[in-house]
């Protein structure tokens, strides 16, 4: 009776502990698909977060790369709109200074002193007596055509813009028009948010044309025959 009352006591006390395994191993048995789950959700969502990363980097140096170049564009237009502003002044002004007549003088000085800078304007103020005699005294007319414009851009908002024409003169002394080849130096800077002429001359290195701008205010006069002077 003894051995057989321990033993259910024993078997009674054993059964709760193997369900207690039991019920561990059932735990761990549905834990771990769980955890094996978690891992394997881990290196997706690494794997996004990295996709994501590219993706934001590649969007941010692409938009980098398009406001360069829009950059670039913006400037390249800017300094070709610059180019052809230079090149159209430098042409409207030889014109001018190669346009002129005896008959209204004035109005030349008017043409080639108006909107260009301080120091231009007053060469010709200084000027005008001498040459507005000469244009009077040899009744000198001139007129001038553009053949080509080369605008070389300098430092500092400044173009150095060569100007090739023909002039076309006549005075007193040579009734009939001739032509001529010449190259003119226009100056033109960037003052403020303009562009103005600040000086014109010729081309530096160029050859003198065939006939000057302006004639010698007393031209030399014809030689006398020997026969012509009395006494002889």
């Amino acid at each position: 009776m003894t051995n057989s009352t321990i033993s259910e006591d024993e078997m009674a006390e054993t059964k709760p502990v193997a369900d207690h395994d039991e019920t561990d191993d059932t735990a761990d048995d549905t834990a771990r698909p769980k955890r094996l789950s978690k891992l394997r959700l881990r290196p997706k969502r690494w794997g996004t977060a990295v996709l994501v990363a590219a993706v934001l980097a590649g969007a941010v140096f692409g938009f980098m790369k398009y406001h360069q170049a829009t950059d670039q564009l913006a400037q390249l237009r800017q300094q070709q709109a610059d180019r052809d502003t230079v090149a159209r002044m430098a042409k409207d002004y030889a014109l001018k200074s190669l346009t002129y007549s005896f008959e209204d003088p004035d109005a030349f000085f008017r043409s080639v002193e108006d909107g260009v800078s301080q120091q231009l304007k007053d060469k010709f103020v200084n000027a005008s007596d001498l040459l507005k005699g000469v244009m009077l005294q040899a009744q000198v007319t001139s007129s001038g055509e553009v053949l080509a414009i080369d605008p070389v851009a300098q430092p500092g908002g400044v173009y150095q813009v060569v100007v090739s024409a023909h002039q076309t003169t006549r005075n007193l002394q040579n009734p009939t028009p001739k032509v001529s080849i010449i190259l003119l130096q226009v100056t033109v800077n960037k003052v403020g948010n303009t562009w103005q002429v600040s000086d014109i001359g010729p081309k530096t290195g160029s050859h003198p044309p065939v006939e000057e701008q302006i004639p010698p205010a007393e031209p030399p006069p014809a030689p006398v025959p020997s026969e012509a002077v009395p006494g002889r």
